[in-house]
């Protein structure tokens, strides 16, 4: 996932699926310097994971 597009999820309004892993998430913040995002799991766990590991459903 490109980096835009990362911020677009985020920000959106609506439900947007992402998962890293094959593991469904949420994009809580994006870190543009090293192309990494904060995510958080289903069960509140958070983690960093690179955008490029990240897939739109």
């Amino acid at each position: 996932m490109d980096i835009q597009r990362a911020k677009e999820i985020m920000e959106s309004s609506k439900i947007i699926n992402v998962e890293y892993r094959g593991v469904p998430v949420h994009i809580d913040q994006v870190f543009e310097s090293n192309a990494y995002a904060e995510i958080h799991y289903e069960d509140g766990a958070v983690a960093n994971a690179p955008l490029n590991d990240l897939r739109e459903n």
